[in-house]
């Protein structure tokens, strides 16, 4: 998602994963083998693509945009497939899978979501009373195909995108003001401390780095204050629209809570401003050893049917979002701790984490 002021820009897939995602956490699959499987679906996908003949129009741009409390929400994204037969008008969803697509009894819920968006969009540009939405789904090993369709009009599927679009739109509101709030909060904000020698030249050096989008690369003895003098003119720089998240990188937990304490000190002195400290998966599990399957873990069964409510929450009544807060929201809502933080890092303004998290490339 992409927020400039009150315009937001956000995929068909990212929008209904997130507004309409339910389910288990269930990652028996290895990363590796998710990716592979990434990699062979594009593959088959275009081989489907290829079968299908010359009225098969493939790899679709569509783009919409719709005005809601304020808000201009831009939804974009490609219909895998689209198939015209004189006025009768399809669209295809195609999804490849290693699950024997015959022990599927109707279409996912999240994918047919994407062909009725994609349905939408396209109803609308051409004018359509109604279209036809077909999910391909496709196995992997196999190459047997298996096909769900369902016929909407476009007055049941403009129902249903306004509701799409309204249940999306309190995150929008929530991001907006919050931004609002938090940069006046800034521009008011004074250092709260006396400086100590040296500590006006690193926040001022920290500022101007941000502000011409430079590296600083700083050494300084121990007990100069260089957290205080690091955040308070990365909070500035933010302020005045120089960025729109605060990472603080650290290597042990020591200095996590040097971070965490800076910002309650600045909050305490009027700071408007969210932070998560991101904890590792070991320390926030609730089982002896973290398996993330629905058959070990109660959190990880139905995680995805009450987690967002979780996060919607915890992002109102709370702004230090530390460890102790991520467990007692998690116990309350019964959600895996882990990915609970993560989704709560996607809305706060500052996160606090181990360097792991940025620069190793499968982590990040």
């Amino acid at each position: 998602m992409e927020l400039t002021g009150r315009q937001i820009r956000i995929s068909v897939r990212n929008l209904v994963e997130f507004v309409l995602r339910s389910g288990d956490i269930d990652n028996r699959r290895t990363a590796g083998a998710q990716k592979e499987a990434m990699l062979a679906g594009g593959r088959m996908h275009r081989k489907i693509q290829r079968r299908m003949g010359s009225g098969y129009q493939a790899e679709v741009s569509l783009r919409h945009s719709v005005e809601e409390d304020g808000f201009q929400i831009v939804v974009e994204g490609r219909a895998d497939g689209i198939i015209r037969d004189g006025k009768d008008v399809t669209i295809d969803e195609i999804k490849c899978v290693y699950q024997d697509v015959n022990c599927l009894e109707e279409a996912v819920g999240v994918h047919m979501a994407q062909a009725r968006c994609y349905g939408y969009i396209y109803g609308l540009q051409e004018a359509l009373d109604e279209v036809t939405l077909q999910l391909t789904y496709c196995n992997l090993e196999t190459e047997e195909i298996r096909r769900f369709q369902e016929i909407q009009t476009m007055d049941e599927l403009s129902e249903w995108f306004a509701g799409l679009i309204h249940e999306y739109v309190k995150w929008a509101r929530y991001l907006y003001h919050n931004g609002l709030r938090r940069d006046e909060s800034i521009k008011a904000l004074e250092f709260p401390y006396p400086y100590r020698a040296g500590q006006r030249d690193l926040a001022v050096a920290v500022y101007r780095t941000l502000e011409r989008g430079r590296r600083l690369f700083v050494q300084a003895p121990t007990g100069i204050g260089k957290t205080l003098s690091t955040v308070f003119p990365a909070l500035k720089a933010i302020g005045e629209g120089h960025g729109q998240k605060l990472f603080y990188l650290t290597a042990k937990t020591i200095t996590r809570t040097v971070a965490e304490e800076a910002l309650a000190i600045l909050r305490e002195r009027g700071l408007y401003f969210r932070s998560v400290t991101i904890t590792a998966k070991e320390k926030l599990c609730i089982l002896e050893k973290p398996v993330c399957n629905p058959e070990m873990c109660p959190r990880a069964k139905g995680h995805f049917d009450r987690v967002n409510d979780a996060v919607y929450e915890i992002l109102h009544q709370e702004f230090g979002i530390t460890r102790s807060v991520i467990l007692e929201y998690a116990e309350k809502f019964q959600v895996c701790p882990f990915e609970f933080c993560l989704d709560i890092s996607s809305f706060v303004d500052g996160i606090i984490c181990d360097y792991n998290y940025v620069f190793d490339p499968d982590v990040r």
